[in-house]
Formats: C-alpha cells, structure tokens, sequence
C-alpha cells in the first residue's frame, strides 16, 4: 500500500471513544469508592481509639497483672533513704533483677 492510501483509510476508520456520560459515570464511581474506603477507615480508627481508651480506663483490680509487675512485685522494695546520685543505679539494678528473673 501506498503512504496516501493508509492516510486515507486511517482518516476513514471511525475512533471508538468513550460518551461523556461513561467517562462522568466512572469517574463518579471512583470517587464514590474513595470515599467509602476514607469513611470506613476513619470508622475503623475511631473503634479501635475508643476500644483502646476503654481497656486503658479500667481499674487496676480488674486487669490482669503482666509478667514484668508480677516478678516486680516479687522484688523487695528499695527504701527512699538512697541519695539522689544513686536513685539511677538503684533503678538499673532492679531492672536487671527483673529480666533476670523473666
């Protein structure tokens, strides 16, 4: 074929574009997904914050103990008659007695 023969039939063939209402459609559809997805995230977040807050608000009585203030417990306590120099010392010993026995 010639080169004025194919620009004749490419200006022959019909472009098959899409109507302004599909394209309006789609792209009401795709914001109407986004925010969707923006308000059930924000749902999601706000259950998991006031879920959180609840078991935090608890009284101490009512929630288990973990094991770190279990084996804390266990550790005589240090008097308060320490200087202030070796309030630090006195913190990173208990510390260490507490992994230890974890």
């Amino acid at each position: 074929m010639e080169y004025n023969e194919l620009i004749t039939r490419a200006q022959q063939a019909s472009v098959d574009t899409p109507g302004t209402d599909v394209i309006l459609t789609g792209m009401r559809r795709t914001l109407r997904r986004r925010q969707q997805r923006h308000s059930l995230l924000l749902s999601l977040t706000l259950v998991a914050l006031v879920g959180l807050s609840v078991a935090l608000m608890q009284p101490a009585e009512e929630r288990p103990l973990t094991l770190a203030e279990r084996v804390s417990a266990q550790l005589a306590k240090p008097t308060s008659k320490t200087p202030p120099s070796l309030v630090g010392y006195r913190h990173s010993v208990r510390n260490h007695q507490i992994y230890t026995l974890i």
